[in-house]
């Protein structure tokens, strides 16, 4: 349904209790965040601090570490700078940073995550949901060539390569409407970081992994994101089959996620608005599926941890403000 543009800009009213409760750490933080010096301190962690996190192996630095360490990174770029474009694009570069990290973070330590890596449960899921068969089996028996890319395999991989067009709206919006940026981008951010926690506690090997490197399914499901990367450049696939990143860290989606919340974001606009956002939302969730990236159940899951976020929101609003308001 449509909402009023102060809705859009502020978000529900949250819980009055809670907004008088924090009254009183609101205004001592204010006056902390408000010295000069704690904001030379804070734009000075940041370099230290992304420094920190980008050499952690290097430097034996715990994983759980390496996360609280790189947690200061968007709050110190938010205390260091003023209130205006210029931070909303600092910030949010600071939460992909983080969440890229937090992403990578339990692939370290390759050996105990492969103890617990889940390769059959998702495959039987799928199984379950697709009747018998996972439905990226189905899809890609129906629609893909082995070894060959077609049109329709490139356009998927087009759909599935604009993950960004969520933060593309975001810019859209602190070039014209900047007043929505700060909801908008707190609702995009707490849907990724809602998504990293399964990273660490449900490591999943992707259909193509689970297919091509562990046996399953028969070998059916091939990786045709790098059938059409090797195609459009003209170059053979990599020997090793080498992912950089963490190749385990599938579920959830967080593509399906982030723009589920922002078809949701969408939909508070006006019918039209929604109606284009979750259009993506289907064509993403189809793409993710038959290029073999995710599994269904996947991107269940990531539809779930963006309506959590929306209905997290009332309750994390106070708590929101509070450090907002202090920073400002």
């Amino acid at each position: 349904m449509a909402r009023s543009a102060s809705y859009r800009r502020s978000g529900p009213d949250g819980r009055p209790m809670l907004e008088r409760s924090l009254d009183g750490a609101e205004r001592a933080a204010r006056r902390v965040c408000s010295r000069p010096a704690i904001k030379r301190l804070a734009a000075a962690s940041v370099p230290v601090t992304v420094g920190l996190t980008a050499a952690r192996r290097r430097l034996g630095i715990h994983p759980a570490a390496t996360l609280v360490i790189g947690c200061a990174i968007p709050l110190g770029c938010a205390i260091a700078l003023p209130r205006g474009r210029k931070r909303y694009g600092v910030v949010g570069a600071a939460y992909m940073w983080l969440f890229k990290t937090s992403w990578e973070l339990p692939y370290d330590d390759v050996e105990k995550l492969r103890r617990r890596l889940l390769v059959d449960a998702p495959i039987r899921c799928d199984a379950f949901l697709g009747a018998g068969v996972p439905p990226g089996v189905r899809l890609q028996r129906a629609l893909h060539t082995r070894g060959q890319a077609s049109t329709f395999d490139k356009a998927m991989t087009l759909v599935y390569g604009s993950w960004f067009l969520p933060h593309i709206l975001l810019g859209y919006l602190a070039w014209r409407h900047h007043e929505y940026v700060p909801r908008a981008g707190a609702r995009l951010s707490a849907t990724y970081h809602l998504t990293t926690p399964f990273y660490w506690i449900a490591p999943e090997a992707p259909p193509w992994w689970a297919s091509e490197k562990g046996g399953r399914m028969d070998g059916e499901i091939e990786r045709i994101l790098r059938v059409v990367v090797c195609d459009v450049l003209r170059r053979d696939p990599p020997q090793d089959g080498t992912v950089p990143g963490n190749p385990w860290g599938s579920m959830p989606s967080d593509h399906i996620a982030s723009a589920a919340i922002t078809a949701m974001g969408l939909s508070e606009v006006g019918t039209a608005f929604g109606v284009l956002g979750w259009s993506y939302v289907a064509a993403a969730s189809f793409a993710v599926v038959y290029l073999g990236e995710h599994y269904v159940v996947d991107v269940i899951v990531g539809l779930a941890c963006a309506e959590l976020a929306r209905r997290l929101e009332p309750f994390a609003a106070p708590f929101v403000r509070a450090v907002a308001r202090a920073v400002e």
